[in-house]
């Protein structure tokens, strides 16, 4: 095998496992927004379907973000300081970029 050969087999190599690894990491930042009448502050959490890995934030001003976030299905729980949880609901995450995430709070009664 010649020099030039084994440089452009290496220069090849070594481009493919720069893009494999660029995919395999990318991951989403997730913004999370509270909606409802009852809406008020409190902690979200995203658990993985397959995984069971767990990412949270605290809303302030009905709102947070969660950086990092590996795409796939999570479970999202939201738990307000005051009043009746909402159930849980399922959403599928993007594998990379900015998500927007609304959360329903349950109305005050």
């Amino acid at each position: 095998m010649t020099r030039t050969l084994r440089l452009a087999l290496a220069t090849l190599f070594a481009t493919a496992l720069l893009l494999v690894t660029s995919v395999a990491f990318a991951e989403a930042l997730v913004h999370v927004k509270v909606r409802g009448g009852g809406a008020a502050d409190g902690r979200v959490t995203l658990t993985a379907v397959d995984g069971g890995t767990t990412y949270t934030c605290e809303t302030r001003d009905r709102e947070c973000r969660i950086d990092g976030v590996p795409g796939g299905r999570y479970r999202v729980d939201f738990r307000p300081s005051r009043g009746e949880a909402p159930p849980a609901r399922n959403a599928m995450i993007p594998p990379a970029g900015t998500v927007t995430l609304f959360v329903s709070a349950r109305s005050a009664r």
